[in-house]
């Protein structure tokens, strides 16, 4: 009978073993589609108008509750009409970026653990770079009026959303903080919020 109970536990331990350290360290690739509403802030709200952004993503499990996430977007602001006392200036720009975020998941990630239908909350931070195109039109005295050349700049964000499957399906929603670093002599940094629904693909 020891016999026995030694080569259960000797057989039992390193499987135990094996399938922890399957669910802490790198896990297979999820991928994500998602879409959403952007508001401008700040001195950004004074030059476009809040818009839609689309984008996808795909991340990985690194160990334990950690991910890392990769993104790319397309965002276009509204048009926006800019009034001075002899000039008026219309406004038409769109950002395309890409981030890598590190993830924290605060509950189990639905998306990685197939069955669980629980709210699965998270946050998340991260860098990246952002490709501004602004088009500007002057009307009126313009003399000295430059349109804004396209350009890429450095920026950090930073996310809470949760993960909520419906009807099997697995759905997130996020909110999402950027800013995008940029030199004072062309208007210095700007920063948007943007609010996102999507659905993970495995």
């Amino acid at each position: 009978m020891n016999h026995v109970r030694q080569l259960m536990l000797a057989i039992a331990i390193p499987a135990a073993l094996a399938a922890t350290a399957e669910a802490q360290g790198p896990g297979r690739p999820t991928a994500g589609i998602f879409a959403g509403v952007t508001s401008a802030n700040g001195d950004l709200k004074d030059e476009v108008g809040n818009g839609w952004f689309a984008g996808g993503l795909i991340k990985m499990r690194a160990y334990g509750p950690f991910d890392i996430r990769v993104d790319g977007n397309y965002l276009k602001f509204g048009s926006k009409e800019v009034v001075a006392e002899l000039s008026s200036i219309s406004t038409d720009a769109k950002i395309v970026f890409g981030t890598l975020s590190a993830l924290v998941n605060l509950g189990p990630d639905s998306a990685s653990y197939p069955g669980d239908n629980t709210v699965s909350p998270y946050i998340a931070v991260g860098a990246g770079l952002y490709e501004l195109d602004y088009d500007a039109v002057c009307e009126g005295e313009c003399e000295g009026f430059l349109n804004p050349q396209k350009d890429t700049h450095f920026g950090l964000n930073a996310t809470f959303g949760a993960t909520a499957p419906v009807l099997g399906i697995r759905t997130f929603a996020e909110a999402r903080y950027h800013r995008i670093s940029r030199d004072p002599t062309v208007g210095g940094s700007r920063s948007m919020i943007v609010v996102a629904v999507g659905v993970k693909i495995r």
